[in-house]
Protein backbone atom coordinates (compact mmCIF):
# COMPACT_ATOMS: atom_id res chain seq x y z
CA UNK A 1 0.00 0.00 0.00
CA UNK A 2 3.06 2.62 1.11
CA UNK A 3 4.94 1.81 -2.55
CA UNK A 4 1.60 2.59 -4.62
CA UNK A 5 1.05 5.96 -2.49
CA UNK A 6 4.80 6.44 -3.79
CA UNK A 7 3.75 5.28 -7.20
CA UNK A 8 0.92 8.38 -7.48
CA UNK A 9 3.64 10.84 -5.92
CA UNK A 10 6.98 10.04 -7.71
CA UNK A 11 5.46 7.75 -10.40
CA UNK A 12 6.82 4.47 -11.45
CA UNK A 13 9.94 2.60 -9.68
CA UNK A 14 12.90 2.13 -11.99
CA UNK A 15 11.78 -1.25 -12.51
CA UNK A 16 8.78 -0.41 -13.61
CA UNK A 17 9.34 2.68 -16.23
CA UNK A 18 7.85 1.54 -19.30
CA UNK A 19 9.60 2.82 -22.52
CA UNK A 20 7.55 5.93 -24.04
CA UNK A 21 7.81 8.68 -26.94
CA UNK A 22 9.90 12.02 -27.04
CA UNK A 23 6.23 13.67 -27.30
CA UNK A 24 5.50 11.82 -23.69
CA UNK A 25 9.04 12.20 -22.33
CA UNK A 26 8.28 16.23 -22.62
CA UNK A 27 4.98 15.96 -21.11
CA UNK A 28 6.63 14.25 -18.20
CA UNK A 29 9.16 16.95 -17.77
CA UNK A 30 6.43 18.93 -16.81
CA UNK A 31 4.71 16.83 -14.29
CA UNK A 32 8.15 16.11 -12.79
CA UNK A 33 8.38 20.07 -12.08
CA UNK A 34 5.10 19.86 -10.81
CA UNK A 35 5.60 17.38 -7.86
CA UNK A 36 8.97 19.26 -7.57
CA UNK A 37 7.21 22.35 -7.13
CA UNK A 38 4.59 20.58 -4.89
CA UNK A 39 7.56 19.36 -2.65
CA UNK A 40 8.89 23.03 -2.01
CA UNK A 41 6.04 24.45 -1.47
CA UNK A 42 5.24 21.98 1.50
CA UNK A 43 8.69 21.91 2.68
CA UNK A 44 8.21 25.65 2.85
CA UNK A 45 4.76 25.54 5.09
CA UNK A 46 6.45 22.83 7.08
CA UNK A 47 9.76 25.17 8.02
CA UNK A 48 7.88 28.64 8.55
CA UNK A 49 6.73 28.32 12.02
CA UNK A 50 10.00 27.38 12.94
CA UNK A 51 11.43 30.38 11.08
CA UNK A 52 9.00 32.13 12.60
CA UNK A 53 9.72 31.81 16.02
CA UNK A 54 13.41 32.42 16.04
CA UNK A 55 14.37 34.60 18.38
CA UNK A 56 17.30 37.18 18.52
CA UNK A 57 19.81 37.80 21.62
CA UNK A 58 19.64 41.18 23.19
CA UNK A 59 22.43 42.98 24.91
CA UNK A 60 22.63 43.45 28.41
CA UNK A 61 23.07 47.45 27.90
CA UNK A 62 20.40 47.09 25.36
CA UNK A 63 17.88 45.47 27.25
CA UNK A 64 19.12 48.13 30.39
CA UNK A 65 17.28 50.47 28.19
CA UNK A 66 13.60 49.39 27.34
CA UNK A 67 11.20 50.74 29.69
CA UNK A 68 7.90 49.07 30.64
CA UNK A 69 5.19 50.32 28.69
CA UNK A 70 2.62 49.26 31.06
CA UNK A 71 0.95 51.28 33.81
CA UNK A 72 -2.18 53.41 34.32
CA UNK A 73 -2.14 57.15 32.68
CA UNK A 74 -5.08 59.97 33.65
CA UNK A 75 -5.20 62.79 31.12
CA UNK A 76 -6.34 66.14 32.54
CA UNK A 77 -6.94 68.13 29.96
CA UNK A 78 -8.11 71.37 30.95
CA UNK A 79 -9.89 69.67 33.97
CA UNK A 80 -10.96 72.43 36.46
CA UNK A 81 -12.62 72.76 39.97
CA UNK A 82 -14.41 76.17 40.66
CA UNK A 83 -17.65 77.38 42.28
CA UNK A 84 -17.13 75.61 45.44
CA UNK A 85 -19.22 76.74 48.04
CA UNK A 86 -18.50 76.36 51.71
CA UNK A 87 -21.10 78.05 54.15
CA UNK A 88 -19.27 76.79 58.02
CA UNK A 89 -16.13 75.58 59.07
CA UNK A 90 -16.70 75.11 62.80
CA UNK A 91 -14.86 73.21 65.83
CA UNK A 92 -17.29 72.34 69.09
CA UNK A 93 -17.29 70.78 72.61
CA UNK A 94 -20.31 68.98 73.33
CA UNK A 95 -20.39 69.47 76.89
CA UNK A 96 -18.96 72.85 78.37
CA UNK A 97 -16.97 73.63 81.06
CA UNK A 98 -17.49 74.76 84.58
CA UNK A 99 -20.50 77.22 84.49
CA UNK A 100 -21.15 77.02 80.82
CA UNK A 101 -22.45 73.20 80.79
CA UNK A 102 -23.98 73.54 77.32
CA UNK A 103 -22.39 72.80 73.81
CA UNK A 104 -20.21 75.63 72.30
CA UNK A 105 -18.64 76.26 68.81
CA UNK A 106 -16.23 78.17 67.37
CA UNK A 107 -15.68 78.57 63.51
CA UNK A 108 -16.31 80.84 60.45
CA UNK A 109 -19.10 81.61 57.98
CA UNK A 110 -16.92 81.12 54.73
CA UNK A 111 -17.40 82.80 50.72
CA UNK A 112 -15.05 81.52 48.48
CA UNK A 113 -14.29 83.41 45.03
CA UNK A 114 -12.54 82.61 42.46
CA UNK A 115 -11.36 79.30 40.95
CA UNK A 116 -10.53 76.95 43.79
CA UNK A 117 -7.96 74.26 41.28
CA UNK A 118 -7.27 73.41 38.00
CA UNK A 119 -5.57 70.63 36.66
CA UNK A 120 -3.75 70.14 33.17
CA UNK A 121 -1.31 67.58 31.68
CA UNK A 122 -1.00 63.59 32.39
CA UNK A 123 -0.65 62.01 34.95
CA UNK A 124 1.18 58.61 35.08
CA UNK A 125 1.24 55.55 37.49
CA UNK A 126 3.64 53.06 37.42
CA UNK A 127 5.47 50.62 40.03
CA UNK A 128 8.73 48.34 39.64
CA UNK A 129 11.60 46.91 41.56
CA UNK A 130 15.06 47.50 41.26
CA UNK A 131 17.18 45.42 43.82
CA UNK A 132 15.22 44.13 47.18
CA UNK A 133 12.69 47.97 46.96
CA UNK A 134 9.28 48.10 44.82
CA UNK A 135 8.56 51.63 44.74
CA UNK A 136 5.32 53.66 43.15
CA UNK A 137 6.10 56.46 41.00
CA UNK A 138 3.24 58.65 40.11
CA UNK A 139 4.13 61.92 37.46
CA UNK A 140 1.86 64.49 38.51
CA UNK A 141 -0.06 66.83 36.19
CA UNK A 142 0.38 70.43 36.66
CA UNK A 143 -1.98 71.86 39.50
CA UNK A 144 -2.73 75.78 39.58
CA UNK A 145 -4.43 76.71 42.66
CA UNK A 146 -6.20 79.82 42.54
CA UNK A 147 -5.98 80.34 39.14
CA UNK A 148 -4.94 83.60 37.04
CA UNK A 149 -6.89 85.90 39.37
CA UNK A 150 -6.61 83.79 42.70
CA UNK A 151 -8.54 82.27 45.26
CA UNK A 152 -10.34 84.78 47.58
CA UNK A 153 -11.65 83.51 51.19
CA UNK A 154 -13.78 85.53 52.92
CA UNK A 155 -14.62 84.66 56.77
CA UNK A 156 -16.79 85.75 59.61
CA UNK A 157 -15.31 84.20 63.00
CA UNK A 158 -18.51 83.70 65.38
CA UNK A 159 -19.01 81.89 68.62
CA UNK A 160 -22.59 79.72 68.52
CA UNK A 161 -24.61 77.70 70.44
CA UNK A 162 -24.86 75.58 67.54
CA UNK A 163 -22.66 73.55 64.87
CA UNK A 164 -23.65 75.94 61.96
CA UNK A 165 -23.10 79.04 63.87
CA UNK A 166 -26.78 80.40 64.08
CA UNK A 167 -27.84 80.06 68.10
CA UNK A 168 -26.81 82.68 70.37
CA UNK A 169 -24.32 83.45 67.53
CA UNK A 170 -21.76 86.19 68.58
CA UNK A 171 -19.19 87.70 66.02
CA UNK A 172 -15.41 87.97 67.14
CA UNK A 173 -13.97 89.26 63.62
CA UNK A 174 -13.53 89.27 60.16
CA UNK A 175 -10.83 86.98 58.36
CA UNK A 176 -9.81 88.26 54.19
CA UNK A 177 -7.67 86.40 52.19
CA UNK A 178 -7.23 88.01 48.47
CA UNK A 179 -5.30 86.19 45.56
CA UNK A 180 -3.89 82.91 46.70
CA UNK A 181 -2.12 81.07 43.85
CA UNK A 182 0.10 78.21 43.43
CA UNK A 183 0.94 75.88 40.80
CA UNK A 184 2.43 72.70 41.94
CA UNK A 185 3.97 70.02 39.87
CA UNK A 186 6.96 67.01 39.50
CA UNK A 187 6.43 63.45 40.40
CA UNK A 188 7.03 61.48 44.02
CA UNK A 189 7.42 57.90 44.87
CA UNK A 190 5.95 55.94 47.98
CA UNK A 191 8.09 53.23 49.40
CA UNK A 192 8.23 51.29 52.30
CA UNK A 193 11.39 51.63 54.59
Amino acid sequence: MFNRDLKKIFGPLKQEQKVISPAQQKNLGGEKMKKVLLLAVIALFVMMPFASFAKTAISESDLAAVTAQTGVSIDFSNFSLSGVTLSVQSWGDDNGFTGYTSAGWVGASIGLTGSVVGLSGTMNIDVGTSGAQTRLAIDMPTVIIGGAAGLNVDETIKLAGDKILSTNAGTLGQSYMQGLKATISGSLQVYAH
